[in-house]
């Protein structure tokens, strides 16, 4: 992890001190050293000659009956027991498991199991505290106790970064569904509010839930249930599919590994229903992207980014904010909103909840940004309600500001309200004439991806209302899309809420699309047209509908134009060959010709065969005069 990140951390207050990774098993013994390391285990009690030694006689239990079994496992209690109370954290949970399902020497007892196990995890050992977990997750040994189990997880993951922080993803996933009860709907009425035509993002998650545990008489199958709620958060645009499905790959898989191809998927689907606003999602990427588990630091801001927007607080919307703005992450696998983007949110965040960063988000109100031009006027509005509120820093920049930018110009919506509030106000405005402001405080809204805001724009742009006003000179002021390109903000703005799954959004993306005729790669107006169907856009079926008439009719066309040409590309070749069968005659004939003018020219007769035989011919007069002489 850099130390510009790790600096972030401790500021908050929030660094995460690693802990050494537990040793796992190590070599084992040989023929050679057996001896050896038995004695050092039994006298000088070295527990890591008891560990190579234990190893050694249970790579060869399986294959050992009778007799040579039974001192095997004598051999292996003995090598076990005196290794663990040396302290090798690594045995003792050999002596858990062991007591756990009653095998190699023990009879069952999970008392005794969860005893060695906590031995284990107190020295170290992180396989020793996920069994604990586990066992307070079952109430084997112990009383049932959740939130005993996530500590012993969450400690299990930090000291090996695997089996605890697996378990921990399956213990989120039973207690997310938990909390989703099952509707009195029939299992066929669920189906069909589940399938394309429906794509009831709820009816998915329910019947993933049923898969996973067998229920509605449902064969127990948790690769289903991945499906259903693959489907939900894909198709549907349904937040709780996407974790449940983003937990069930997780609690299956080494998070050690961060870029194996099934931590990405989990990792994908985690990130969407993060960013779909669903705070278990966000919560989990905090605890999974730590230095323990993947080591991705932008995992963690966007994680701590989700929380900031769905349950603000000082460290995840000041730590992000600033993380998104130092950090661009290029090369990251998961999409979604650019780093400035989400610096701009999240600081916002913070500085109207706690009063906190408020001359940061100042600053990037003086900044060009996307949707919308730099604002003097919010900057100043921003600076004046943090310094109200005895903010010295912003005080002190809002006299900067105003000097710099001679003032407010005009009036504006205060950008402390919350966005529901400035919304109204600037629809207000908009439609009773005072178009600058309120098309000011509507651009900033969709930048900050308040989706009514982005709608309404992009609508109020298709019917008429200007990009920006000219100034007192008659230019227009710089935006990252010139007024020639008004066309390119609709669609980004309609794009923006059509990612989020608002069905009239995606309706006129598929339109654009399919008007501009690109139909290349995944961004194809027939993925466009697809995505509008599935979120049920009102006249999406009939728009595909006329759409697949229309390709039929060009199809149908281009293919009746096809014919034409090889019908006429056929008489071509047929006149071709007339022509060249008639040339090649008329060359030979030619040739015959000049023969017979080479050999005297030709005469014709009347030829005297055997008896009284006549036949009237034709030949050169050389032919004639070598055979036929004085017969001719």
């Amino acid at each position: 992890m850099s130390q510009a990140w790790k600096s972030i951390l401790q500021t908050l207050g929030t660094a995460i001190a690693l802990m050494a990774l537990a040793p796992s098993a190590l070599a084992e013994s040989t023929d050679a050293t057996l001896k050896a390391d038995m004695a050092a285990c039994k006298q000088a009690n070295d527990n890591k000659a008891c560990e190579e030694a234990y190893d050694y006689y249970d790579a060869r239990l399986d294959d050992a009956k009778g007799k040579k079994a039974a001192g095997y496992v004598a051999e292996m209690v003995v090598l076990a027991d005196t290794g663990c109370a040396a302290g090798n954290g690594w045995l003792c949970t050999e002596i858990g498991v062991s007591y756990k399902n009653g095998y190699k020497g023990r009879a069952e007892d999970q008392v005794l199991g969860l005893q060695h196990n906590l031995r284990a995890c107190d020295l170290g050992n992180g396989l020793g505290c996920a069994r604990t977990g586990q066992a307070y997750q079952t109430g084997k040994g112990v009383a049932k106790d959740e939130a005993e189990a996530t500590r012993y997880y969450l400690k299990g993951c930090e000291l090996d970064g695997s089996n605890g922080c697996q378990y921990q993803a399956y213990l989120v996933l039973l207690q997310y569904l938990n909390r989703i009860p099952y509707s009195k709907d029939a299992i066929e009425t669920l189906k069909g509010r589940c399938a394309d035509t429906g794509l009831d993002g709820a009816a998915c998650v329910e019947l993933g839930k049923a898969s996973f545990y067998g229920a509605y008489d449902m064969p127990e199958d948790e690769k289903q249930a991945r499906i259903y709620w693959g489907k939900a958060c894909a198709r549907a645009v349904y937040a709780p599919g996407c974790t449940l499905r983003a937990l069930l790959v997780l609690s299956d898989t080494d998070m050690r590994e961060p870029h194996s191809p099934d931590n990405l998927n989990g990792i994908q689907s985690l990130y969407r229903g993060c960013l779909l606003g669903d705070l278990p999602a966000c919560e989990f990427m905090v605890f999974a992207g730590q230095e323990y588990a993947w080591d991705y630091e932008d995992v963690v801001a966007q994680g701590m980014y989700g929380r900031c927007l769905a349950k603000p607080s000082v460290e995840d919307c000041t730590m992000s904010g600033k993380a998104f703005r130092n950090y661009r992450f290029p090369d990251h696998p998961l999409k979604g909103e650019v780093a400035s983007d989400k610096s701009m949110r999240a600081l916002t965040t913070a500085c109207r909840e706690f009063n906190v960063a408020c001359v940061d988000v100042a600053n990037s109100y003086l900044e060009d940004q996307k949707f919308t031009m730099g604002s003097a006027n919010l900057a100043i509005g921003v600076l004046e309600s943090a310094c109200e509120k005895g903010d010295a820093a912003a005080c002190a920049r809002k006299d900067e500001v105003v000097a710099e930018t001679g003032g407010v110009t005009g009036s504006y919506i205060d950008p402390m309200l919350n966005d529901d509030e400035r919304f109204l106000l600037a629809r207000f405005d908009i439609e009773s004439g005072e178009t600058q402001r309120g098309r000011e405080t509507m651009q900033w809204l969709a930048f900050m991806g308040h989706t009514h805001a982005q709608l309404y724009l992009a609508y109020a742009y298709e019917n008429g209302l200007s990009v920006a006003q000219k100034d007192a000179s008659g230019r227009m002021p710089d935006l990252p899309y010139t007024v020639s390109d008004k066309e390119r903000m609709i669609y980004e703005l309609f794009d923006a809420a059509a990612k989020k799954g608002v069905p009239d959004a995606a309706m006129k993306v598929a339109v654009i699309k399919y008007s501009e005729n690109d139909h290349e790669g995944s961004d194809s107006y027939e993925s466009a047209i697809y995505n509008a169907l599935y979120l049920g856009a009102d006249g999406a079926q009939q728009f595909y509908d006329a759409v697949i008439a229309q390709n039929k009719a060009r199809t149908e066309a281009q293919l009746a134009a096809i014919r034409e040409m090889n019908r006429q590309n056929i008489q071509s070749r047929d006149n071709m060959d007339r022509q060249t069968v008639q040339s090649a005659w008329d060359q030979y004939y030619k040739r015959q010709e000049e023969r017979k003018e080479a050999e005297g020219g030709e005469v014709c007769g009347t030829v005297y065969g055997e008896g009284n035989s006549t036949y009237r011919t034709c030949m050169s007069r050389a032919t004639a005069m070598k055979h036929y002489r004085g017969n001719f």
